[in-house]
């Protein structure tokens, strides 16, 4: 009886095996993008600059734009309503997850032009954005604040 036992053992765990081989050709091995699966967080990730003067004071800023130096093209920060400019005068939004798609996996270079609404002076910034594949969009480089003179 205990050598029957140990049969029906072994053809439970073969079956098992022939049947996760079987399920594994179902997984999903690309997303809708086509980039690979992975397991992502739900955090809603945003890249955020501050407009600051010489001594660290918040000062409003106009006419700034964030430009992806690969596409060429204007990027314009969104969350899952209307665009998202910043959530103040001196602060600006450059990109959300929304926008992940619209950068490389490495990063992009972006280029980021801001004139003091006080005293019109305008000043570029260089970024480096990346998303694509990834789960979030990242700063690979960038300052925190622009002082604008």
């Amino acid at each position: 009886m205990c050598v029957n036992h140990y049969k029906t053992i072994a053809m439970y765990k073969y079956l098992f095996l022939l049947l996760l081989i079987a399920l594994m050709p179902a997984c999903k091995k690309h997303n809708q993008n086509g980039c690979p699966a992975k397991a992502c967080t739900y955090v809603f990730a945003s890249i955020s600059v501050n407009f600051v003067d010489k001594d660290g004071k918040p000062v409003p800023a106009k006419d700034v734009k964030a430009i992806n130096k690969r596409t060429g093209k204007q990027i314009i920060a969104s969350s899952n309503g209307p665009a998202v400019p910043g959530v103040g005068p001196n602060i600006f939004t450059i990109a959300t997850d929304n926008n992940k798609n619209e950068f490389s996996a490495d990063g992009d270079d972006v280029e980021l032009t801001a004139t003091n609404a006080t005293t019109n002076q305008t000043k570029i910034t260089l970024f480096k954005i990346s998303g694509g594949c990834n789960c979030h969009i990242d700063k690979v480089s960038g300052p925190e604040k622009i002082v604008l003179e």
